[in-house]
């Protein structure tokens, strides 16, 4: 499903029009759909009176087109909450309703909202911005307080910033949103994605070249993108045909955090497995993960490694296939070095995670020297330090955050940990929405570092890997909630599901 941004789509619909597909034609086929899914709704869950809330742009004309279509069916009523609309196109529309109650007075809609089955949310599109006007907020309050009552959305919930996912107070938590064209990125980032319910997107006209036009196309990842990036796995394979990973994760205060990589990479089909680390984790990962081989390596006296690992470390990537490095590493000027060394030097996949990030964090230019592809995987707060800038300032446009730092360096893929993550290049980028609150635990950034890091290593190209990586790491944990709650799971429930989930797909 493609998203864009509210400006974008009103360039699209620009485009469309000069294709000639007339503004008045998208408004035919946009209204013709919402009266699809909201029949189907309505019919599931046996309810016949519908409630159209209008504001006074072209949403309201996307629901007078629904509203009459449905009328030979439902009980409809519209409410104008707004007065008669603004737009060419949508008064047309208006002006077409036969034999359907159109209510104005706050009163009548008032009274009319309380006895609705079914609301029908067109107040604002995706063009709104600052705050929803009392009338607004006052039936939102209505409709939440009755909790019985079916809430769909036209385009977007009103409130809703298509472009960020702010919301504003008194945003309507909807059933479900019927958006037209194309998805709107906000819809997929919190706290607007909780607000939005399941989404649909109904076909408009918008011709291919229209999007083709779009600078930085965005995507959202949804299981027939998976199944098609992943390989099948020859019958006839061995281990040598799905690559050696080499994992430079762990220190004495930290074994868990390479413990968990090297165990989800397993669990993604890698053929080899080498962890290089402080001798104790190498020896607690054995009894753990046989599977595994171990590459000891020399540590100061807080256990951690230092410079002097690098020539072992470079022998043994010149016989990898993908390197994956910070996973619990701990962070001195040793590192610092280590990890600068490695970047220049090491000619497969890179995969720099958790203190892997913090160790160039002060001097990032250094990912310019990188011989090979490099995979960044930071959380917001590691975000926030790579781009010298609040935590804050990621979270207000997540993508683009993601797309300035894959621009800055063209040869990595940004993985931007959250919910709604984002995995950006510098010429498109994609949004993930498996996953679930039960993941916001020390170890799971592990879990999804030695995915990704497993699949990259099995030859995948990197953005490819990261993909499947993000969607599978939050199908997985989705998995373990419902087996464990969201409460109660662990970051090693997600490694548990892996198998189950590539049987599946297999």
């Amino acid at each position: 499903m493609r998203l864009v941004t509210p400006l974008e789509m009103m360039k699209l619909e620009d485009l469309t029009n000069q294709s000639g597909v007339s503004y008045d034609s998208m408004m035919d086929q946009a209204g013709s759909g919402l009266a699809v899914h909201i029949a189907r709704a309505a019919l599931e869950h046996s309810k016949t009176d519908l409630l159209f809330l209008c504001g006074n742009g072209n949403n309201a004309g996307d629901c007078f087109v629904a509203a009459a279509k449905l009328a030979k069916q439902f009980n409809v009523t519209v409410c104008m909450t707004a007065g008669i609309p603004k737009t060419r196109t949508a008064y047309t529309k208006y002006r077409q309703l036969k034999n359907i109650p159109i209510l104005s007075t706050q009163d009548e809609i008032r009274e009319a909202v309380r006895s609705a089955s079914v609301i029908i949310d067109g107040v604002f599109g995706i063009g709104f911005r600052g705050e929803l006007p009392p009338f607004i907020r006052e039936l939102s309050g209505i409709i939440t307080e009755a909790q019985d009552k079916l809430c769909i959305a036209v385009d977007i919930p009103s409130g809703g910033s298509g472009l960020n996912g702010t919301v504003a107070e008194g945003t309507l938590h909807c059933t479900m949103t019927v958006t037209f064209g194309a998805a709107k990125t906000g819809m997929f980032i919190p706290p607007l994605s909780e607000y939005c319910g399941a989404v649909y997107m109904v076909e408009i006209g918008i011709p291919e070249d229209a999007f083709a036009q779009l600078a930085y196309p965005v995507n959202h990842l949804a299981d027939p993108d998976i199944r098609a990036l992943l390989p099948a796995r020859p019958m006839n394979a061995h281990k040598g045909m799905f690559g050696t990973l080499l994992t430079v994760a762990g220190c004495r205060n930290m074994p868990g955090a390479a413990m968990l990589a090297v165990q989800a990479a397993l669990r993604t089909g890698v053929g080899l497995s080498i962890l290089a680390s402080e001798e104790g984790v190498c020896r607690m990962l054995v009894s753990q993960s046989p599977e595994s081989m171990m590459l000891p390596l020399p540590t100061d006296n807080a256990g951690k490694l230092t410079a002097q690992s690098v020539p072992a470390l470079l022998d043994h990537a010149k016989n990898a296939s993908a390197v994956l490095i910070g996973c619990g590493l701990g962070l001195n000027d040793g590192i610092r070095k280590l990890v600068a060394e490695l970047l220049a030097q090491i000619t497969c996949p890179v995969i720099l995670d958790a203190d892997g990030l913090n160790a160039v964090a002060s001097g990032i230019d250094i990912l310019r020297k990188a011989k090979a592809p490099v995979i960044l995987t930071p959380h917001p707060g590691e975000m926030a330090r790579l781009m010298r800038c609040s935590v804050s300032d990621i979270q207000k446009d997540r993508i683009s955050a993601a797309k300035k730092l894959a621009a800055r360096f063209p040869n990595t893929v940004v993985v931007l940990k959250g919910s709604g993550t984002v995995i950006a290049t510098a010429e498109h980028a994609s949004v993930n929405t498996t996953g679930n609150s039960g993941m916001s635990k020390g170890g799971s950034g592990d879990v999804l570092a030695g995915i990704i890091a497993g699949l990259a290593a099995q030859h995948i190209p990197p953005e490819d890997a990261a993909k499947i990586g993000v969607y599978l790491h939050g199908l997985a944990g989705d998995c373990a909630a419902a087996e464990f709650s969201r409460r109660g799971m662990l970051p090693s429930d997600i490694i548990r599901q892996l198998p189950l989930l590539f049987g599946e797909y297999e």
